[in-house]
C-alpha cells in the first residue's frame, strides 16, 4: 500500500465511533486481505468481544500481523481497546449507534444544506468504491436477461419498487417478488438461467437472504446484492456485490446512494439496449396517454 493511501485511510478513520462507522470509513482502501478480515469482523461484531485478535484472524485465513494493522487503520492502538469500545456500544446495527443522542443536536443545526452535505457525500463515496469492472458485468446482464427478478428486504422494499419502476420502462419481463398471493418458493422456482436477481438489503438483513441467493444462483441466474459494507453472509452468497455508504447523523440511514446507483444502472442498461428501449419506452409513453388517468400541463392545464 502507498503512503499517501496509508494516509488517506489515517485521515478518514473516525474517532469514538462505532466499529461499523469505522470500517465503512476505510473499507474502500483496504487490501484483499484486511477487507477479508473487516468482513469477519462485521459478522461477528456483536460477539467480538468473546474472540481473541488470532480466532478472527484465523476466520479469515489471514496473519495476526495484518490483524493488527486492521486495527491500527480502523483507530484503536490495540484489539482490546476495541473490545471495550464494542462492549460499549448498545444499540448494534441501528443508526443510533452513530448519534451522541437526538437532544444533543440542535435544531438550528439540522437544516437542509447539511442533509445534501452527508448525501453527496455518500454518494461520492459510494462512487469511489464500486469497481467498474462490477457495475459493466451487471449491465451486461441485465441487457442480455430475459427475465429480471428484484426483491427488496426491510428498507431495500420500496427501492425495489423504485428499480422495478425504471427497468420497466426500458425492459420486459421485470418483477418485484414475491408478487401479490405468492411464495418466496413458488417466486424462486421460476428463476431460470441467464436471469438476473438483484437483491437489496441492508445492515439487519433477514437470515433467509443467502439462502435465495444461493438458489437463484444455482438455478443460472447472475446474482447482484444492493448493500452497504457490513453484509457478510449474503454478499458471500451473491456473485456481484454493490455496496453502497449509507452513513447519516439522524436516527435514519440515508439511502441516496442507493437510489442513485439503481438510477445508474438502468440508464446504462437503457443506453446498452439502444432501439429496443427506446422503442418500448416510445410504447409505454403512447399507452399512457391512452389508458392512464394523468394529466399535463399541456393536455390539462388547469391541474
Amino acid at each position: 500500500m502507498t503512503e499517501a493511501a496509508s494516509d488517506r485511510r489515517r485521515k478518514k478513520t473516525p474517532r469514538q465511533r462505532s466499529l461499523e462507522a469505522r470500517i465503512y470509513a476505510v473499507y474502500a482502501d483496504l487490501p484483499p486481505s484486511e477487507k477479508r478480515l473487516a468482513d469477519v469482523l462485521l459478522l461477528h461484531q456483536r460477539d467480538l468481544p468473546s474472540y481473541t485478535a488470532g480466532e478472527l484472524a484465523s476466520k479469515a485465513n489471514v496473519s495476526k500481523a495484518t490483524a493488527a494493522r486492521l486495527i491500527r487503520s480502523l483507530g484503536y492502538s490495540t484489539y482490546p481497546e476495541a473490545k471495550r469500545q464494542i462492549r460499549m456500544d448498545q444499540h448494534w446495527g441501528s443508526a443510533l449507534a452513530e448519534l451522541p443522542g437526538l437532544a444533543a443536536v440542535p435544531a438550528d443545526e439540522i437544516t437542509l444544506a447539511r442533509t445534501v452535505q452527508v448525501d453527496l457525500e455518500n454518494i461520492r463515496a459510494t462512487a469511489e468504491t464500486i469497481p467498474e469492472e462490477t457495475l459493466s458485468r451487471l449491465v451486461d446482464a441485465l441487457v442480455a436477461a430475459p427475465r429480471v427478478w428484484i426483491i427488496g428486504l426491510r428498507s431495500g422494499y420500496g427501492l425495489a419498487y423504485h428499480a422495478h419502476h425504471y427497468f420497466t420502462l426500458i425492459k420486459p419481463h421485470v418483477r418485484v417478488l414475491p408478487s401479490g398471493g405468492a411464495t418466496y418458493a413458488h417466486e424462486i422456482a421460476s428463476i431460470g438461467p441467464g436471469d438476473v436477481l438483484l437483491a437489496i438489503a441492508f445492515r439487519r438483513r433477514p437470515r433467509l437472504l443467502p439462502t435465495i441467493l444461493t438458489e437463484a444462483g444455482a438455478a443460472g441466474a447472475v446474482t447482484a446484492l444492493i448493500t452497504d459494507v457490513s453484509a457478510a453472509a449474503s454478499a458471500r452468497a451473491s456473485q456481484l456485490v454493490l455496496r453502497c455508504r449509507c452513513q447519516s447523523p439522524s436516527p435514519f440511514n440515508s439511502f441516496v446512494a442507493a437510489v442513485t446507483l439503481i438510477n445508474h444502472l438502468a440508464w446504462a442498461t437503457a443506453a446498452k439496449l439502444g432501439q429496443d428501449s427506446v422503442q418500448r419506452f416510445a410504447r409505454i409513453d403512447r399507452l399512457v396517454g391512452l389508458l392512464d388517468d394523468v394529466s399535463t400541463p399541456m393536455s390539462d392545464p388547469k391541474r
